[in-house]
């Protein structure tokens, strides 16, 4: 689903600690990266900026890089990007915030020439680990040199939205829930009719157990 963000791409300095690993596409096995699994298409190792800087090249017009990471209590994501991309190329940054295969936010990084490339992202209210891709889908040049992920402040647009959360996780209305209840006592998502008898029957989180019902509130 496409994520409605607020976006800031200007000019800045890198700060912070990167929570990608090798945001500066250093680590090479072989004719690969180490840290970055290629799903699709092809990479190559490229010169960028610097004679002695490399970074990676995508290749042809259907490539996609992926890194799994565990974060998730970042409220503020800042992406900042060093690249050359031609205007042809139709370069994307996407994010799968439950690594379930469902894309919940994807933005296009726009044509540039080592300028470097700022994006301030609101995360979801909550959210348990997250995939993060670089995906080209035409043809056109693009050499990226950096793209790192760091915690940050400043973030003014409304979460991501997030369904499909477990039981247990925190929400604020039934459909982020994949139970589709809230618990409105303790903005935690409960299983759908869970039987009780007493309220040790129920999930932490899940609410006392109603007699009448026989089900965790």
């Amino acid at each position: 689903m496409r994520a409605i963000c607020a976006l800031a791409l200007f000019a800045t300095f890198l700060a912070g600690c990167p929570l990608d690993e090798d945001p500066g596409f250093d680590d090479w096995c072989g004719d690969t990266l180490c840290k970055w699994e290629l799903q699709q298409g092809q990479i190559r190792k490229a010169p960028t900026w610097h004679e002695r800087d490399y970074g990676v090249e995508l290749l042809g017009s259907n490539v996609v890089l992926a890194q799994k990471s565990d974060i998730s209590s970042v409220s503020c994501l800042k992406f900042s990007v060093i690249a050359n991309i031609d205007p042809a190329a139709s370069v994307y940054w996407e994010m799968d915030l439950l690594s379930d295969g469902t894309i919940d936010y994807r933005e296009r990084i726009p044509s540039t020439r080592w300028n470097e490339l700022t994006l301030l992202v609101s995360a979801p209210t909550w959210y348990d680990g997250a995939t993060f891709y670089i995906t080209k889908e035409s043809e056109g040049s693009a050499v990226l040199a950096q793209l790192e992920v760091s915690d940050a402040s400043g973030c003014t647009a409304p979460p991501i939205p997030l369904g499909n959360r477990p039981t247990g996780a925190g929400c604020s209305s039934d459909d982020e829930c994949s139970s589709g209840q809230c618990n409105r006592g303790t903005l935690v998502c409960k299983q759908t009719f869970e039987r009780c008898q007493v309220d040790s029957d129920c999930a932490s989180g899940a609410g006392p157990c109603v007699a009448w019902l026989a089900t965790c509130n």
